[in-house]
């Protein structure tokens, strides 16, 4: 009798074997043939699920963002025993940067779908963009005192004018100590990151209105 195939399971796989292509040569490396010379098969078995070379990368793109979303959120939603709000909330936003061997992957998946998007940009703007500003809007709000954010409230801009900006001066601060943690790791390491983003956060937080005007950058 002939082999039964599991196509999704197959597809699957060629995913998988195509997102270490990415870790190793980046997007570019997604070629039909180099793929399926890491999955093991024919450029011709390949074909048969992804008929060119577009389909294929944004089933991989598909994959990693979805692998990306599973990963960060369950370390996110564990417990985060720290003895102050600003503990807590760093420990969350750290799982953003490439603090580790795990992470520093994790951020060239991230690197390679940002390029996907801006590749092929998306209707609405970059949902890469949006997932993450939502994270950060999230513990901003929490900063702030207010309600865990729902899963949609967290995708709009907050009505707190103040945990909207924070939020943004969070966003841009990350993404340039995660580069800097990378490109020059002799100067900025796994410390000064973790210290820079603490000093961030208490900067952020809330204070007694007679302070508030000269402590923070943000306007109060």
């Amino acid at each position: 009798m002939p082999r039964v195939v599991d196509h999704d399971q197959r597809r699957s796989e060629i995913a998988e074997a195509a997102l270490e292509v990415v870790l190793r040569q980046g997007l570019d490396g997604v070629t039909v043939r180099g793929v399926a010379s890491a999955a093991g098969c024919s450029t011709g078995a390949l074909r048969h699920y992804f008929p060119n070379q577009r389909e294929l990368q944004a089933q991989v793109m598909a994959v990693a963002a979805s692998r990306l979303r599973d990963m960060v959120l369950a370390r996110v939603q564990g417990p985060h025993p720290g003895t102050t709000m600003v503990e807590q909330m760093a420990s969350i936003i750290e799982e953003m940067l490439p603090l580790d061997e795990t992470r520093r992957r994790e951020l060239a998946l991230w690197t390679a779908l940002v390029e996907w998007e801006r590749r092929n940009p998306p209707e609405g703007g970059s949902q890469i963009w949006a997932d993450q500003r939502a994270l950060y809007r999230r513990c901003i709000a929490s900063l702030y005192g207010y309600p865990s954010l729902g899963s949609q409230d967290a995708w709009q801009p907050h009505p707190d004018a103040d945990v909207e900006q924070w939020a943004a001066v969070l966003h841009t601060f990350v993404d340039g100590l995660a580069a800097q943690l990378i490109d020059t790791p002799g100067q900025v390491g796994p410390e000064d990151a973790r210290s820079l983003l603490r000093w961030l956060l208490e900067a952020a937080a809330p204070r007694p209105q007679a302070s508030a005007a000269s402590s923070s950058p943000v306007r109060r």
